[in-house]
Formats: C-alpha cells, sequence, structure tokens
C-alpha cells in the first residue's frame, strides 16, 4: 500500500534559463508538496536556485537534486543547508551524489573512490547539521573541532542520490534517505530498499526511517512532442496520451514503496507540461493516494 504521507513532486528541469526559475516555481507551489532543483554541469548552481524558491514561495519543500560531493566541502554544505532550514523550517531537503565523473573529471574533482568520498562527507555533514563539533580525518575529509554556531533546530533529512548496489548499502549506512533517479520503476525500488535495509542492519539502524524519493519521467499527450534527457538512465517512463493512465503508472512508484515522486517532464516544453500535470495529473495522483 502506498505511504499515507506520500509526497508528490516536481523538477526545475535543469534547461530552464535562472531567469524563468521563479515564475515556474510560483504557478507550480500551490499544487504540489515538494519541487526539486538540478546541480549539473555547466547548469544553474543549486544553492542559488534553492534559496530563491524558498524566498519566492511559502508552502512547498524545496530539494537539492543533486550535489555533487567532489566539489561540495562538507562543512561549506553543512552550512548553508543549515542556514537554508533555520530561515525556512521544515522546508529543505537535502541530497547529496558522487557527482557525474565525466564532469568530475573537467572539473579536476575526480577521485579514486566516490564511494568513500560520498560516505565520508554525508557522515561529516549529518553530524554538523546536528550540531555536533566534528574533528575527522578520513581518505578524502578531514576536519579539526568544527562546529556549527547556528546548526538547524531540526536538522533536515540527507538524502543520497546513488544507485549501485555497494552505495545504495552505503545510503542504508550513513544517510536519512536515498533520492533514485529516472528510470527506475517499481522492481527497481524494491531491489534498492532491500540493499537499504542491508546497509541499515549492518551499521546497527534497523527499523529507522529512510526517505525514498523518485525522479521519475513523465509525459502526457503526443509522443512527437516528447525530449529525453541523454544523460538520464533508460528504463520505467510513465507516457501516455491521457492523464489517467499516467496517474496509474505513477501511482506503482508509490506502491513499491516510494515516499515521494518527483515528475521530471519529457516534453519540449518543460514548463507547459509541469502546469498541466499540476491541473489535470497531479488532482488524479491525489485522489488515489487518499483512496488507497
Amino acid at each position: 500500500m502506498p505511504n499515507s504521507s506520500a509526497h508528490i513532486g516536481a523538477m526545475i528541469r535543469r534547461d530552464i534559463p535562472p531567469e524563468q526559475i521563479l515564475d515556474h516555481a510560483r504557478s507550480l507551489a500551490p499544487h504540489l508538496d515538494e519541487l526539486w532543483v538540478v546541480e549539473d554541469l555547466p547548469y544553474a548552481g543549486g544553492i542559488s536556485q534553492m534559496t530563491a524558491i524558498l524566498e519566492a514561495t511559502s508552502n512547498v519543500m524545496v530539494g537539492h537534486g543533486i550535489a555533487p560531493a567532489p566539489f561540495r566541502n562538507p562543512a561549506a554544505l553543512a552550512m548553508e543547508w543549515g542556514t537554508l532550514e533555520r530561515m525556512c523550517p521544515g522546508r529543505v531537503a537535502c541530497g547529496l551524489g558522487h557527482g557525474v565523473q565525466s564532469w568530475m573529471a573537467q572539473l579536476g574533482e575526480r577521485v579514486d573512490s566516490p564511494l568513500t568520498l560520498i560516505g565520508e562527507t554525508c557522515s561529516v555533514v549529518r553530524s554538523l547539521l546536528a550540531g555536533e563539533q566534528v574533528s575527522t580525518s578520513g581518505r578524502y575529509v578531514t576536519t579539526t573541532d568544527v562546529q556549527l554556531e547556528f546548526p538547524p533546530l531540526n536538522p533536515p533529512v540527507v538524502s543520497l542520490g546513488v544507485v549501485g548496489p555497494k552505495s545504495l548499502e552505503l545510503s542504508g549506512e550513513v544517510a536519512e534517505g536515498t533520492i533514485l533517479p529516472e528510470g527506475h520503476g517499481p522492481a527497481e525500488i524494491a531491489a534498492a530498499k532491500d540493499l537499504i535495509r542491508r546497509g541499515q542492519d549492518r551499521a546497527g539502524r534497523a527499523g529507522e526511517p529512510h526517505r525514498i524519493t523518485v525522479f521519475t519521467a513523465f509525459h502526457v499527450g503526443a509522443n512527437d512532442d516528447i525530449v529525453r534527457n541523454p544523460d538520464a538512465p533508460v528504463g520505467f517512463e510513465a507516457v501516455d496520451s491521457e492523464a489517467a493512465p499516467v496517474a496509474e503508472q505513477l501511482m506503482t512508484l508509490f506502491t513499491a514503496g516510494a515516499d515521494s515522486v518527483v515528475l521530471v517532464p519529457l516534453a519540449t516544453d518543460p514548463i507547459g507540461a509541469l502546469d498541466r500535470a499540476a491541473v489535470d495529473l497531479v488532482p488524479l495522483l491525489r485522489q488515489r493516494l487518499a483512496s488507497g
């Protein structure tokens, strides 16, 4: 059965120019629970987008989808996320990923063990957000007596945006949630949850809440209006000419265990596609979630 507190979100697609983002977010916010921003090289910055959208809206959670660990210092990241959470309590969602390795190489930030780096970064960020003083000497992350002056009163959930088996187990060990990218359907969600639980068990965290956020490509309308992100994984898509079948496809993700399904438009006009989805697709999803 779907989670009774399941959330419906939308992705502010990376190819939308920054000057158009605020009007887009204001239009969507009344209809959705979450808005997620993209931090892909060489598009718009994640923290700046989050800050602007949080200020421009009042009700919606805003997610960082996702911060690449190789070029995000953990103390700086904790300071940014902690500041946003204090300014907008309960409205910040934090995603941390390996970074696309070819992009990290372009920046001179590629590392030999992305798994080690993301684990060390996540652990330090979470400890700092919890108000702890952190001293650590890891393979990639070193801190000495670092402590936030203004830690958030209620630390935001930090999720790892990962897909590989070892990374999913690590997410269960060190994070409070996992973000699965486009292409992941019900079977992949179930398999990911098993690996996450294995990691939780190994870390002595069995039974702790772990939030599953799924980014999902969707389209309602004619197939000739579809454009696919070449960087996105191939797999599950919710696509049909009508909204009702798309809603049924999306419901299978909630039934498989997703806590949040974030709509990523495939349309050549992503702004228009999400505006239409807010009116004709999201209400159908809410009806189905309410009826169980």
